[in-house]
């Protein structure tokens, strides 16, 4: 393999996990980011159970929020 076709190595680092037992450990905007949307998907999960109830379709909404929170 020629040198220009390389792909340069420098900025590839490997991922290491947090130490948990670190001293003044905050959340990262990632890990915040993360929980969001996953408390935002069972707040609509919840919204459309809510939907179903209303409607008088019990077996079919609790069936499909168990199929989407079991996803979560």
């Amino acid at each position: 393999m020629s040198k220009s076709l390389q792909l340069p190595q420098e900025w590839l680092k490997p991922l290491f996990p947090r130490d948990p037992h670190e001293k003044h450990r905050v959340a990262t905007s990632l890990e915040l980011l993360f929980d969001l949307i996953f408390v935002v998907a069972i707040v609509t999960a919840g919204q459309q159970l809510h939907h179903a109830i209303i409607e008088n379709h019990l077996a079919q909404g609790l069936t499909l929020y168990g199929m989407v929170f079991f996803a979560l």
